[in-house]
């Protein structure tokens, strides 16, 4: 592990998610965010699933998707909001297991993505969790991981 900015990995992720930022009019915004201490490419992954998630489960308008982090003892619990279809919360842990998807085909995809998410996250100590409202109503998606001493 060692010392990423989250910032700058934020910005590679948008990079590779250009195609569907632009054909989906998605707006992209982020507080300041931490540096964690994680395997780069791996936040890169992480950050990308949660992002291009928040644009494929859209609502009828365009995606807004907001990244803040705060801090939390020795961790940094940063989230992903988006104003997208939400879900049920009695589903929330559900979506992080291999192949469990509430959309079935309505939605492309192999349902392994957020179960990708789950194991970058564990393997460096963190927690992942999802929260909405209920459908309709957005989701926000939080992992947490180690602060880095700079």
């Amino acid at each position: 592990m060692v010392p990423v900015s989250v910032e700058g990995v934020l910005s590679t992720a948008l990079l590779n998610l250009q195609l569907a930022i632009n054909s989906s009019g998605a707006i992209v915004s982020f507080d300041p965010l931490p540096v964690v201490l994680v395997d780069h490419t791996h936040l890169i992954q992480l950050l990308q699933n949660l992002i291009g998630n928040a644009i494929k489960y859209r609502s009828n308008e365009a995606p807004h998707i907001h990244l803040s982090a705060r801090e939390s003892g020795r961790e940094w619990v940063i989230s992903v909001q988006d104003n997208g279809i939400g879900l049920n919360p009695k589903y929330a842990d559900h979506i992080f297991t291999v192949f469990k998807r509430l959309h079935g085909k309505e939605y492309p995809g192999t349902g392994i993505g957020l179960a990708i998410c789950k194991r970058i996250v564990e393997r460096y100590g963190g927690q992942i969790w999802a929260t909405s409202r209920g459908e309709g109503e957005g989701a926000v998606f939080s992992f947490s991981l180690v602060m880095a001493k700079i």
